[in-house]
């Protein structure tokens, strides 16, 4: 079926999931250890006992696991950050690390409302999952290999995609009005092309590679999924699997919006 759209062969082959039990929980934190410390090396391997890459913000937190319907597999992760107004999470991890590359405008976290701010962080896709030729190159796959003109979109890492959508997704839910990133310029422009864009409010820093910071607002990223039928189909896949809802059949859904 080769004109079927990419999307639906994605729905038919992961699952989403917002772990909860130490087990599941388990399976994020040792998918991250072979991303982020055997494979990249973004933290070393002697930090993370028994194979398991953790740190002060995950409890708290709320995460995302992908599974592969065949063997059960998790082929990927992703982690949401709620800052709050005391206790460990009074600053973002990008607050703590590197703060001193904020601009000085009125979007950077450290100048909004405690409450209505997120950090998108820990994302990986396994390395069994980014086997086309030239994804290897970051946790998401190889960006630099991927400036792609908009008609070409499909082309764009539909496992990476489909994890920031779940992302946005668990952002609504939680009624977080502000999301931030540590971003890879690169990463930022590709993202803009597959319809969702983000502004940088930071310079360039080593961390995790040469990253910035980018901030995207809860409307604007609404009204850019509804405008695309490729977001709003991955969107709303991850949005009623994480909610514990089923899809209507409909083709086309407005952008959920958390009670």
């Amino acid at each position: 079926m080769r004109d079927e759209p990419i999307t639906h062969a994605f729905h038919r082959y992961f699952d989403l999931s917002e772990p909860q039990a130490a087990d599941e929980l388990d399976a994020v934190y040792r998918l991250r250890y072979e991303v982020y410390c055997r494979e990249f090396h973004f933290e070393r391997e002697e930090d993370c006992p028994q194979g398991r890459e953790t740190d002060e913000y995950d409890e708290g937190s709320w995460h995302c696991v992908m599974h592969h319907h065949t063997s059960g597999a998790a082929a990927g992760c992703v982690r949401i950050v709620p800052a709050t107004p005391c206790g460990p999470h009074r600053e973002l991890p990008m607050e703590r690390h590197c703060r001193d590359s904020f601009y000085d405008i009125p979007e950077r976290p450290d100048r909004l409302d405690r409450e209505s701010i997120c950090e998108v962080s820990r994302l990986a896709v396994h390395s069994l999952f980014r086997r086309r030729h030239g994804e290897a190159g970051t946790p998401l796959g190889d960006v630099r290999a991927l400036e792609i003109p908009p008609n070409h979109v499909r082309t764009f890492p539909i496992l990476a995609l489909s994890l920031f959508m779940s992302a946005t997704a668990m952002a609504t839910i939680h009624g977080k009005e502000h999301a931030f990133a540590m971003m890879e310029p690169a990463l930022a422009r590709i993202l803009r092309r597959a319809g969702l864009p983000s502004t940088q409010i930071g310079g360039l820093q080593d961390y995790h590679g040469q990253r910035a910071a980018f901030h995207i607002h809860r409307d604007t990223a609404r009204s850019r999924i509804d405008k695309s039928d490729l977001l709003s189909d991955l969107y709303l896949h991850a949005y009623h699997q994480l909610i514990g809802s089923t899809p209507a059949p409909q083709a086309r859904i407005r952008y959920p919006l958390a009670a």
